[in-house]
């Protein structure tokens, strides 16, 4: 099973940071966000390989959000608009989070940890070389495990709130 990092910048994305949130706030934390993301290096992608969602750009940067694959990557039109060669990957998401409202394991952390791949810069749909993903999946579960009750806290929200609700369990 492969680890895959997707980057995203709400500054020049399809995906704004508004549309994210609203996602959140939706309830579509389950299921597709925007329906899949950009693939890289999709010829290693398999269905159920797990995803990470990395921040960058302006603000807080990290971690917002994780899943597995629903499928195969697929050649679509070029996001961006610039006629490029693309493809996309369905994703099944599990968490997502407000990296303004909530802790997020910040591309910091993830340089000092595990330094030899670039949080920062690069291609989204980057696959992880297994060493490296292991260690980012101890880092992540420990990451969780730490904000456990502040993440359950805001999910539990009552339904009138859900304007503060930031993180949700996936529905198995």
């Amino acid at each position: 099973m492969n680890t895959v990092i997707f980057k995203w910048n709400p500054a020049f994305s399809s995906q704004t940071m508004y549309s994210y949130l609203s996602e959140i706030i939706r309830g579509n934390y389950e299921g597709k966000m925007e329906g899949n993301w950009s693939a890289w290096e999709w010829q290693s992608m398999m269905p159920d390989d797990r995803w990470y969602m990395v921040k960058v750009g302006y603000g807080a940067t990290g971690i917002v959000g994780c899943g597995t694959l629903k499928g195969r990557p697929y050649r679509g039109k070029d996001w961006s608009g610039k006629g490029r060669e693309v493809y996309y990957v369905d994703m099944k998401t599990e968490m997502m989070l407000n990296p303004d409202a909530l802790p997020i394991l910040t591309s910091q952390t993830l340089t000092d940890r595990i330094p030899e791949f670039d949080w920062d810069r690069g291609h989204s749909g980057a696959v992880l070389p297994p060493d490296v993903a292991e260690r980012l999946n101890r880092l992540w579960d420990a990451f969780v495990d730490e904000n456990r009750e502040l993440f359950i806290e805001k999910a539990e929200l009552p339904t009138q709130y859900n304007d503060r609700i930031f993180w949700k369990r996936s529905k198995k």
